[in-house]
């Protein structure tokens, strides 16, 4: 076997790989004699089939599997041993390539790769990291909803204004909060006890339609233009929640294990938990702003028509003309992902089995083990831990997770952060005023013409059937919008 690598044009390489029959005919020899010990071929017991039927009947076949296997062994094996970094995998080059089964002495594959181009990436920039902070509002409705959580139900005789009501409309169970009433309807069921009937048209006593819909226990599509719909209700039961004080038996059950037992201690943990659950998306503008800075800023020189060639060959559906028009945003994923890899190379970044764990376990611990002490919970956990470490998709997720988490830490130790906070208002305010101003700055450029030049798909395959070992190389993805 002869393999012999040369520069074709810039940072395009061809691999030419010689196959001859001394490389595959010890392989195909054992291949056949395994075949004959199971073949089944009329007029023989299996294992004494003569050999010449046998290389007539899979002779070709197994040469054609040796020699693929070979071919696709010398060519990964040549990129592996060399250390050589390639974008997106290597094509045939069917032109060049000598492949023919039917005269098997010598057999000549020819494949064009890529290398990753060099690059520099420059974090000279500033980005802004917003924080969310939660209002005076926001911290109060909270603990309303806690006092109500940890209140007293009762069922009063008659309907008042912060009521939970069951009715029955047609003989049909539903029920409804009296908060969700505007003023007519709250007219129409003050002072009702239960077994009043009131008749009401629907549509005109709530504060919001969904309302109506949960109601009649329909769907918007269902929902009749014109109908307003008028029926008699029945109140079945009046329920009322009167909220808790805040006071030490208020803080026992709320909080068990004892870490807050004073109102400023309340309200700086609602406070926190608000904040908290805005996380994700201050973190996620802050990797969509400071991605899209590096991409449009780090510059790489990208073997373009390569890249063109692999992905007609690779995406049946595209045609030229859909890629000149698409190649940009296909340009900006590709130097995303280059540049991704290599802030996860230069800072060796790694997530292990035992990060997913602890994720895991921490995930529940939060949300369902808050006023416990961990030592407390510890076998439960570990049962949910072992059970979602069992759920292949869930954990690909946590993996994915755990790495862009880790990538944002770099991001944000190497830009120039600006430190921002605010209300939630105030951040998709700022949100709002950002896109803004990309939407007029994108209008205000003058737009490309597509180039005119249509190329031809080549084949992808070399010989039909031709299996080819997946590599960890840059891939190719349909382009999208930035977020």
């Amino acid at each position: 076997m002869n393999i012999k690598n040369e520069k074709t044009n810039g940072e395009v390489q061809e691999l030419t790989i010689e196959i001859g029959r001394e490389d595959y005919a010890e392989k195909v020899e054992q291949g056949l004699k395994k075949q004959r010990r199971t073949a089944q071929v009329p007029g023989f017991r299996a294992g004494m089939a003569p050999m010449s039927m046998i290389k007539k009947m899979y002779e070709k076949s197994i040469i054609y599997d040796q020699v693929n296997n070979i071919m696709a062994e010398a060519l990964y094996g040549y990129l592996r041993d060399n250390k050589i970094n390639i974008m997106l995998e290597p094509l045939p080059v069917e032109e060049k390539s000598k492949v023919d089964f039917e005269n098997p002495d010598k057999f000549v594959f020819v494949y064009e790769y890529a290398l990753q181009p060099e690059f520099n990436i420059d974090f000279n920039k500033q980005v802004t990291n917003f924080k969310i902070t939660a209002t005076k509002e926001e911290i109060g409705n909270l603990i309303d909803q806690m006092q109500r959580r940890y209140g007293e139900y009762t069922s009063p005789e008659t309907i008042g204004e912060d009521d939970y009501i069951s009715a029955k409309i047609d003989e049909k169970d539903c029920f409804f909060f009296s908060k969700e009433l505007n003023k007519d309807g709250l007219k129409q069921f003050m002072g009702k006890k239960v077994d009043d009937v009131c008749h009401v048209a629907l549509r005109k006593i709530f504060n919001d339609e969904k309302d109506v819909l949960k109601v009649l226990k329909i769907t918007d599509k269902e929902l009749e233009d014109g109908n307003m719909y008028e029926c008699d209700v029945k109140v079945t039961s009046i329920g009322r929640i009167t909220p808790a004080e805040i006071n030490e038996d208020f803080f026992k059950k709320a909080y068990p294990d004892g870490r807050i037992t004073t109102k400023e201690q309340l309200e700086a943990e609602a406070a926190k938990q608000i904040e908290k659950q805005w996380v994700d998306y201050t973190d996620r503008q802050f990797m969509n702003d400071a991605i899209g800075l590096l991409i449009n800023n780090v510059k790489i020189e990208f073997p373009d028509e390569f890249i063109k060639r692999y992905i007609l060959a690779t995406q049946k559906d595209m045609t030229a003309e859909q890629l000149d028009k698409n190649y940009d945003e296909y340009r900006k994923s590709f130097t995303w992902q280059l540049i991704e890899n290599k802030i996860v190379t230069e800072n060796a970044i790694q997530v292990s089995q035992d990060d997913v764990k602890a994720y895991v376990r921490q995930f529940f611990m939060d949300n369902y083990f808050g006023n416990f002490k961990e030592e407390d919970v510890k076998d439960r956990l570990d049962s949910l831990v072992a059970d979602t470490m069992k759920k292949k998709e869930d954990v690909k997720n946590i993996y994915d997770q755990l790495y862009d988490k880790k990538i944002m830490e770099v991001l944000k130790k190497n830009f120039i952060v600006v430190e921002k906070s605010g209300s939630f208002d105030e951040f998709t305010a700022e949100m709002n005023k950002k896109a803004e101003d990309k939407k007029e700055e994108t209008e205000a450029k003058p737009k490309a013409k597509p180039r005119a030049k249509k190329a031809e798909a080549p084949k992808a395959e070399v010989a039909e059937g031709e299996a080819k070992p997946k590599a960890k190389t840059t891939k190719a993805k349909s382009p999208k919008k930035s977020e």
